[in-house]
């Protein structure tokens, strides 16, 4: 937490804060009256066994504002859900600020790979004989979460808490363990935490403003929709896109130089 954003060395500056209410305890005690220049709360980033000079560190609330636009050049903290976390948190904890952008697609990705890593852990046979690419896996998995295509996520976490349960029951009567150490309970305590998680992702907003035909029309109803028929089946990459576009190009000149001439009148008049 540094009084001055853009100069840490001018008026306060907190390092080792214990947690997101402590940073904010501090950034509001700072008044305008002594202020010297913009106050923020920025988040460090350090790898163990590296030099303290090797941090990654950022500004995420500079004044009234949080910038969550520049994290898509920041992979050191959007690769860690940890520090996602924390930004998601003081998001939260500030409402009266001003947000930039989102923490969505972060979020969606690492949820999905800890529903599939909780896949992994339960059956790791079967999902290693259904399963032929585990990045693509993750990779489908985050792209309907964020759609909001989530029935068949929460079908398979109510079946999974269902079956471990059932589990842990027989490790008790079996084997004397008790409820809360077996590992039909734990599974299913964190599929339950990863249905909760599922429950309070909202990407509809989002969604909206890709699919609605209005803008006037986004109200987190899907009811203005695109025709089917404009949106792809497939997913095409960035490269055939351009490969496409440049297909498209090339006919529409062909087409041009092929133009039919109407006659030596008209030959003369396009030659003027």
């Amino acid at each position: 937490m540094a009084e001055c954003g853009e100069f840490h060395n001018f008026g306060e500056y907190h390092e080792d804060i214990a947690g997101v209410e402590e940073a904010i305890a501090i950034f509001n005690r700072i008044t305008p009256e002594r202020m010297n220049g913009i106050p923020s709360i920025g988040i460090n980033i350090h790898t163990e066994g590296t030099e303290n000079y090797e941090d990654t560190q950022m500004d995420i609330v500079s004044g009234r504002v949080a910038d969550l636009e520049i994290l898509d050049y920041v992979p050191e903290i959007t690769d860690n859900p940890k520090a996602v976390e924390v930004i998601a948190e003081l998001i939260d904890k500030l409402p009266d600020i001003e947000v930039r952008g989102s923490l969505e697609k972060w979020q969606a990705a690492f949820l999905a790979a800890e529903i599939d890593q909780l896949s992994y852990n339960y059956d790791t046979v079967q999902y290693n004989q259904t399963v032929e690419d585990r990045e693509a896996q993750i990779a489908n998995i985050t792209e309907d979460i964020r759609n909001g295509n989530t029935g068949y996520l929460n079908d398979f976490l109510n079946a999974l808490i269902s079956d471990s349960i059932r589990e842990g029951m027989t490790d008790i009567f079996g084997k004397g363990t008790e409820l809360d150490d077996s590992e039909g309970v734990q599974t299913a305590r964190k599929a339950k935490e990863l249905l909760d998680k599922l429950a309070e992702y909202k990407p509809l907003a989002k969604i909206e403003e890709l699919e609605e035909c209005n803008y006037n029309m986004i109200d987190n109803v899907l009811n203005n929709e695109k025709p089917k028929e404009e949106k792809q089946a497939g997913r095409i990459s960035i490269k055939e896109k351009l490969a496409e576009k440049k297909a498209v190009i090339e006919q529409r000149d062909k087409s041009d130089k092929e133009v039919p001439e109407k006659g030596t009148e008209k030959k003369s008049e396009r030659e003027i």
